[in-house]
Formats: structure tokens, sequence, C-alpha cells
């Protein structure tokens, strides 16, 4: 059984190591490469070629990460709803000949948030950035029964774009775009999320000091290498409540790995192998945060 990752710059992706260990565990004859469009042959080849020769040699599925998960949406036979509903996929399975999109990073914030944040507020949440995972998210907030989420992002058109995508999936929702902090009531949010590549090695900092947000408020990154981004670190030394990046990795990757073996994984056992890998490996300089 053979499956990939796809996107640029994931040299130093733990998502392979994390799939072959677990399927290790569970007895599996189960190979998980690389296919990083940084480099030669993959950076020679479009992304159509990439899906149809890991079709054509019986790949069983696909992990999708930056910058292919819209684009992979027009080279598939079926899309899962939440996937249509985000806009974006992260997994391709090879069904029968049929490609089919799903995406996890939905579900793998929703299940790292239940298995950290029960009972914490989620009447009203700021989602830091529209791109990337961002809409992902968004809709793991809906599914989390929050009530009012602003989106903000500078970047014109973006947060507006996914705004809409969550009004249409939940009308009962409020949902406001904004490109700057004017207009958003920082201090009544019950909790913010990081979406954006903030905090990572090669993009520093934050992008928004948690000083800003009241006592009560929780605050989650979807970044997780390094694990304790400056964002995790100043929450931390507010005491507010934290969830860090690497719950949505590892509750992705093990729906995902789901999805593409058929076999269900041990989340507890992939926790610890991850858990091991991020305490013996140094943070990537680039890259997606999968």
């Amino acid at each position: 059984m053979k499956a990939a990752l796809v996107g640029h710059g994931i040299g130093a992706s733990l998502t392979p190591a994390m799939h072959e260990t677990e399927g290790r565990a569970l007895g599996l004859d189960y190979s998980y490469e690389r296919f990083d469009v940084a480099k030669a042959p993959w950076s020679e080849k479009s992304l159509l070629e990439i899906v149809r020769y890991a079709e054509a040699e019986g790949y069983v599925g696909l992990n999708i990460t930056h910058p292919f998960k819209t684009a992979v949406l027009g080279w598939v036979d079926e899309i899962s709803p939440m996937a249509r509903a985000i806009g974006a996929a992260n997994t391709v399975l090879f069904r029968d000949n049929r490609r089919i999109a799903h995406n996890t990073d939905q579900p793998g914030f929703r299940r790292a948030f239940e298995a950290r944040g029960d009972g914490w507020a989620r009447r009203h949440v700021l989602l830091l950035g529209a791109g990337g995972a961002g809409p992902a998210v968004g809709m793991a907030l809906l599914g989390l029964g929050v009530k009012r989420i602003d989106v903000l992002d500078p970047v014109p058109g973006k947060a507006e774009e996914v705004a809409g995508r969550l009004l249409r999936a939940d009308r009962s929702v409020e949902v406001t775009p904004h490109e700057t902090l004017d207009g958003i009531s920082l201090d009544r949010l019950d909790g913010m999320v990081n979406a954006t590549p903030m905090g990572m090695v090669s993009h520093p900092g934050m992008a928004l000091d948690p000083a800003l947000l009241p006592r009560g408020a929780w605050v989650a990154d979807i970044v997780y290498f390094p694990r304790e981004t400056a964002l995790m670190r100043a929450a931390r030394a507010r005491a507010h409540r934290v969830l860090p990046g690497t719950g949505m990795a590892l509750y992705q990757a093990v729906e995902a790995f789901e999805l593409i073996t058929g076999h269900a994984p041990d989340a507890a056992r992939m926790a610890a192998s991850l858990d091991a890998m991020l305490a013996s490996t140094a943070p990537p300089s680039s890259g997606d945060s999968k």
C-alpha cells in the first residue's frame, strides 16, 4: 500500500513518518513518500501529471498541501461535502478508477479543540487568516457551536470570501470580514485562532498580541513546528488557556490515515509518535505547517 504527500518545500514534513510509524504498528505493508515540487523530478511535472502518475502506479491516496489544496479540486471525480464547502482538499483517494477529494483539516481542528477545550466559552471567536487552512478552521468553529466569528485577513477580498463560505454553511451565525483590527471588539472575545503562517521559523512573530485579549480568552494556533510558537509563549505568560498546533496536526493526520488506508489508527499512539518526532527534530526554515 502506497501513499504520498504532494506540496512545495515539504522536505521537513513529519506527515510521512507519522503515517509509516502507525502503519508498522498496525502490521500494514504501507509506504508514504514525498512528492516535493520544489525538487526534481516533481518540479518538472504539473499537479495533474503528479496525480495521474500516482494513480497509474497504484497509490491508494495522496495528501495535498500548499500550494495545491484548491487546485486539486479541478482534477478529481468526486468532492466530499466538507471539501466542497471549504473550497479546498488535503486528501485525495483513488478508489474504483475514481479520484475522491476530502478535507481533514476541518475535523482535525474540531477534534483537537474537543479534546482540550471542553467547557471553554465559544460564543465569539476571532479567526486570523483566511488563506491556507483558514476556511477549514472556520468550518470547524461552526461545528463547535460558535455564534459570532470575526475573520481577519489583510489581503483584499480574502476575509470576504471565507465569510461568504461560512454564511452559506450556516446562516444563523454572525460572520464579519475585516482587513484590519478596526471594528473588532477584542475585549469581548471568548477566543482566537491563528490560522496564518506567523510563528513558523520562516514567518517569525505573532499575528496578534494576546495582551489585546481579555484575561479569560483562550488562544489557539495551527502552527505546530516549532511546537512552542511566540504566540503560545505569550499566551501562556498571560495565563490564557492555549491550544497548540500539535492538536490539529495530529488529528488531521489521524483522519487522513483512516481515509487512505481504510484502517482506524490509534490516536494516542500517533500523538506519542508526533511528540517524539518534534522533540528530536529541528524546526524547518520554510514550507507548509503540515
